[in-house]
C-alpha cells in the first residue's frame, strides 16, 4: 500500500467521523418524565352508596400525573426540524399503566417544527387544557377543579376541558411569536360516510407583555350522531415582583351526556394568587365558583333538580429541595348545593367535602 493510497484512506475515515459527528449533533432524543405521590386524607370519601366518612391514603399524582416520556427533533436544515412526543402516565402507588389500552396515553405526535410555528399529527391535549393549564391558580394540580384529573380528586367536577382533555387522530398547530401565539387543531372523526361524526376542532389566541398575560380558547367535539360540546375559556394573569394574579372563565355546553358531561351547560369562574414567599417556597390559593344548569337526563329530558352550585377554596403550599424535586401541602374544601350535591360529591349525600394532601415530586 503506498502512500497515497494510505493518505486517501485516512482522509475518507476523517470525512465520516466528522459526517456521523454532525449528524449527532443535529438530531438529539431526551428521555424525561416525573413521579408524584402524596399522602391523601379526605373527609366526606363514598363509604357505600349514600354513606361518606373519613379516607386515608396514598395516591399517585397528587399535582401531575406521574409519567415518563420521550421526545426529540433532528434538524433538516433551513430552520426546519423534524420533531415527535411520546408520553405515557403510570399509577406511582402500583406501578400499573394509567391505561391498559394505550402505550402512550398523554401524548403521541410527530411533525415538523420551524419559524413558521410547530404542526403535528398524532393524539393531543385540545386547546381548553392547554389555556387552562397557564390560568389556572393552583399549578392546575390535579386535585382542583381545572386540573381534575389523575388520582387526586374525590369531588366529581365537571368535565371542563370539553369531555375529554384529549383527541385521537387529530392535527395540532401551533405558532408563537413575540407576544403573540395562536394555534388551530382538527380531530378526524374516521366514521365512513359522515366526517363531521366524532370530529372535533379548536383554536386558541394569546398575547403577553410586561408581565400581563391573556388568553382565549375555543373547542368544540361531536359524538356519532353529530351532537356536539362546545367549551370556551378567558382568562389573564398578571405578574408584578413575587406575586402573580390569577382570573378566568369557563363555559362548557355539552348535548350528549353519554360522552361524559354531566350537564347541558357548566360554567367556573376563578381568582387566584401565587405568592413567592422565598426563593424555594411558593404558595398558590384559588377561588373557584361553579354553575350547573340545562340539565338533562341522558335521553334529554329536562331535569331541573339537577341543576345547582358549588364553591371550591383550594390552597397549595409548594417548596423546592432542588432543580428537580419539591415537597408539597394542599388543603381543599368544597361546598355543595342542591344538584351538585348529587352530581359532586363522592357519597351523593354531603354538601361539604374537605381533602388534605402531603406529597413529593421528583423531575427526570
Amino acid at each position: 500500500m503506498n502512500n497515497k493510497t494510505l493518505v486517501s484512506i485516512s482522509l475518507l475515515s476523517t470525512l465520516l467521523m466528522a459526517s456521523g459527528l454532525a449528524q449527532a449533533q443535529q438530531s438529539s432524543v431526551i428521555v424525561y418524565g416525573l413521579i408524584d405521590a402524596a399522602l391523601q386524607s379526605t373527609n366526606g370519601a363514598a363509604v357505600s352508596p349514600g354513606v361518606s366518612g373519613t379516607q386515608h391514603r396514598l395516591t399517585s399524582g397528587g399535582i401531575q400525573g406521574s409519567r415518563y416520556g420521550f421526545k426529540g427533533s433532528e434538524d433538516l436544515g433551513g430552520g426546519l426540524k423534524a420533531v415527535f412526543d411520546l408520553e405515557n402516565q403510570f399509577d406511582v402507588s402500583t406501578g400499573q399503566n394509567k391505561s391498559s389500552a394505550q402505550a402512550f396515553s398523554r401524548k403521541a405526535d410527530v411533525g415538523i417544527s420551524g419559524d413558521f410555528g410547530r404542526l403535528t399529527v398524532g393524539r393531543h391535549t385540545i386547546f381548553s387544557y392547554d389555556v387552562q393549564d397557564e390560568l389556572d391558580p393552583v399549578q392546575f394540580a390535579n386535585f382542583t377543579p381545572l386540573g381534575n384529573s389523575g388520582d387526586a380528586p374525590v369531588t366529581k367536577f365537571a368535565d371542563y376541558q370539553v369531555v375529554n382533555a384529549r383527541r385521537d387522530n387529530s392535527v395540532k398547530y401551533n405558532f408563537s411569536s413575540g407576544g403573540l401565539s395562536a394555534g388551530l387543531m382538527y380531530a378526524f372523526g374516521e366514521v365512513a360516510g359522515n366526517t363531521s361524526a366524532n370530529s372535533s376542532l379548536g383554536g386558541k389566541l394569546g398575547y403577553a407583555s410586561a408581565g400581563f398575560k391573556v388568553l382565549a380558547s375555543v373547542d368544540q367535539v361531536k359524538d356519532a350522531k353529530d351532537a356536539k360540546a362546545l367549551g370556551s375559556t378567558l382568562g389573564a394573569t398578571y405578574t408584578l415582583g413575587d406575586v402573580t394574579g390569577f382570573v378566568g372563565y369557563v363555559r362548557v355546553k355539552n348535548e350528549f351526556q353519554s360522552a361524559g358531561g354531566f350537564g347541558q351547560t357548566n360554567t367556573v369562574w376563578w381568582l387566584g394568587a401565587r405568592y413567592a414567599v422565598l426563593p424555594a417556597l411558593a404558595l398558590h390559593l384559588g377561588y373557584y365558583d361553579q354553575k350547573q344548569s340545562d340539565t338533562t337526563t341522558a335521553a334529554g329530558v329536562a331535569q331541573p333538580t339537577a341543576d345547582g352550585k358549588a364553591q371550591t377554596l383550594s390552597f397549595l403550599a409548594d417548596y423546592t429541595l432542588s432543580k428537580r424535586s419539591d415537597v408539597y401541602f394542599s388543603l381543599q374544601n368544597s361546598w355543595l348545593k342542591d344538584g351538585m350535591i348529587a352530581a359532586m360529591s363522592p357519597s351523593g349525600r354531603r354538601d361539604q367535602v374537605a381533602s388534605a394532601l402531603l406529597g413529593i415530586r421528583h423531575k427526570f
